[in-house]
């Protein structure tokens, strides 16, 4: 497949940028375009490309894991440094982490700036509600990573060396741009498109870890009473990329390459041989033994670990299989399980125990109900949220923020040997090379 390539002279000048095939359905690159060159007609492609570049050309498993490994619910021999919190500024997994986040907000800044220019022009809304939602998302995993962030407009002088902008500026503008994309976007139709309700329940996470639980609790409440969603038992459906399960509320999909099967996120989780002849992985990155432990024998989601011998380990290790193998692998960035983690959890910081939430999520997984009287606090309860999370979200890049949030990250990094402030990754020493203006974080040196 021909990779896009999208010329960088600093992070703010990004003068070519990547679009797609002239078919919607194939987000197959197949040129590069100027904002001179947008038209009505070719915009969503522009979208197409932002997508494309989020994941890395198809390759979104190279970084999308990174988080996961550094918190307790997984460990890896395979990016050690990441497994350790230590990870060198010159260690070439981080490029990806950094860079292609960039290259999807510059997409989405031309169609932000072209639907703007035509504000007027109904049928640009859906497309503009996209890059808004795109945008949002790409800064989250920017200052999720790296904290302060520089915030790239795509209108500014091409030789500059932008500084980067505290945390609560990154926050403020992904807040702004889901309220915008909130506006912007029709309801649900299908997990491939942005809709309504999938930037209602990012910026839910986003009130969530800013502990702003009234609005988060506003947010997936409308998600909710949106009636566009289902909660189902046949949990493996909801990351299968043919199947459009009532659970998965925005995705995106890669693009076949080689018909080859032990692509995406099952080439980091998988077993390998030790699995059977047709697994992916190399058996090097398993699951905590202690996590799996935590599912009852009914619970659905509990079949989809494999428990083989490990590659490198001489003793049988969990594996996550949930991911399943396929020519197209899709990340599902927003479903609707979260939704009633987030209100159990928005009203147990409130100070109420109210397992009704909390109950419904846990009947669709076959696992057994609690009742209020079960916790004796809030405190109690948050707990276990937290332990719910972990079985519901293992592997889909949740964990480290959950740590941070559930005051868990210190003490890891503590045991890990590590400082505080490396619940940041580094900026990598190329960015830092190219623009020195971007700093490095506390208690790492280019």
């Amino acid at each position: 497949m021909r990779k896009i390539t999208v010329y960088v002279l600093t992070l703010a000048g990004m003068m070519y940028l990547s679009a797609c095939s002239k078919k919607l359905d194939d987000i197959q690159p197949d040129t590069q375009i100027t904002f001179d060159q947008l038209n009505k007609e070719n915009l969503p492609l522009v979208v197409n490309g932002a997508k494309l570049s989020l994941s890395n050309n198809n390759a979104f498993y190279l970084y999308y894991a990174f988080q996961d490994m550094m918190s307790d619910d997984v460990e890896t021999l395979t990016y050690p440094s990441f497994d350790r919190n230590n990870v060198s500024p010159n260690d070439a997994n981080l490029s990806p982490a950094y860079r292609q986040p960039y290259q999807c907000i510059a997409n989405a800044n031309m169609v932000i700036r072209y639907a703007e220019l035509y504000a007027e022009d109904a049928s640009l809304k859906a497309s503009a509600g996209e890059a808004y939602f795109l945008r949002a998302y790409a800064y989250l995993m920017l200052t999720e990573q790296f904290g302060s962030t520089a915030i790239i407009y795509g209108t500014e002088d091409p030789k500059g060396r932008p500084a980067r902008n505290p945390e609560a500026e990154v926050y403020a503008l992904a807040e702004a741009d889901l309220k915008k994309a909130m506006d912007n976007l029709p309801g649900y139709t299908n997990p491939d498109a942005g809709s309504r309700e999938a930037a209602q329940l990012l910026l839910a996470r986003l009130y969530l870890n800013r502990g702003r639980h009234e609005e988060a609790l506003t947010m997936v409440n409308a998600v909710i009473s949106s009636g566009r969603f289902t909660l189902q038992s046949g949990f493996a459906d909801i990351f299968k990329s043919k199947a459009n399960s009532p659970e998965a509320m925005y995705r995106i999909t890669e693009t076949a390459s080689n018909n080859d099967v032990r692509l995406g996120l099952p080439l980091i989780y998988g077993p390998g041989k030790n699995g059977g002849p047709d697994k992916a992985g190399n058996g090097n990155t398993w699951i905590d033994s202690m996590l799996v432990r935590s599912y009852e024998s009914t619970d659905v989601r509990k079949a989809l670990f494999i428990y083989v011998k490990g590659a490198s380990v001489m003793e049988n290790l969990y594996y996550l299989v949930k991911f399943p193998q396929e020519t197209t692998p899709s990340y599902v960035l927003c479903r609707y399980a979260e939704a009633f983690l987030i209100k159990a959890e928005a009203t147990a910081r409130k100070g109420v125990v109210d397992v009704t939430a909390y109950n419904q999520l846990r009947a669709a997984r076959k696992a057994s109900l609690r009742s209020n009287s079960d916790f004796a606090t809030p405190q109690a309860f948050l707990d276990e949220i937290e332990q719910e999370r972990r079985r519901e979200f293992v592997g889909e890049r949740m964990r480290w923020n959950d740590m941070r949030r559930f005051g868990k990250a210190a003490a890891w990094l503590q045991a890990m040997q590590q400082p505080a402030t490396h619940v940041l990754l580094p900026v990598p020493s190329r960015e830092n090379f190219i623009n020195p203006a971007l700093g490095q974080n506390p208690d790492y040196s280019n």
